[in-house]
């Protein structure tokens, strides 16, 4: 009798690692922007270690660190473009965005979209039945119409 043979052992993928550190996009030194991710409060933190730029934003248990990153990146660009939409904005005047708080309530707003929709053109839409008056006759089909004859007789 021989032996039972063994199975080849599963070999799993080891997950590539996000980055936790980060350029300043103010000092633009390597590695001085450190992420802190307090998900018990819901608040995901940015702060450079050489010029003291910070920025805060909400997050949730499927942030990483690099969402928080590009989004003061994104905010950062905003603001240099001038949008009234910038964190700069929401903070009440100054251009600084070295301490920016970004409010993600006004990124998923979609009340306002709803009025720009085009009317439904009602090609999904079932059409009521007609209803028989009163006064109307339902047309009933006679047998002698339909070519049958009326008779119930099994005699053949």
């Amino acid at each position: 009798m021989g032996k039972r043979a063994k199975k080849a052992p599963v070999a799993t993928k080891k997950r590539p690692t996000l980055a936790k550190r980060f350029k300043c996009p103010f000092c633009a030194n390597e590695d001085v922007v450190e992420c802190k991710m307090d998900l018990s409060k819901g608040v995901g933190s940015l702060a450079c270690r050489m010029c003291s730029a910070s920025y805060q934003m909400p997050i949730h248990h499927l942030h990483e660190p690099i969402d928080v990153f590009s989004e003061w990146l994104d905010d950062c660009e905003a603001a240099e473009r001038g949008e009234v939409g910038a964190a700069s904005a929401r903070r009440g005047g100054g251009g600084n965005m070295a301490t920016a708080v970004h409010d993600t309530s006004k990124d998923y707003d979609d009340d306002e979209s709803d009025d720009e929709l085009p009317e439904a053109s009602g090609l999904g839409q079932k059409r009521p039945a007609k209803k028989v008056g009163e006064g109307e006759k339902k047309p009933e089909a006679s047998t002698a119409a339909l070519g049958l004859d009326d008779s119930d007789d099994d005699s053949d």
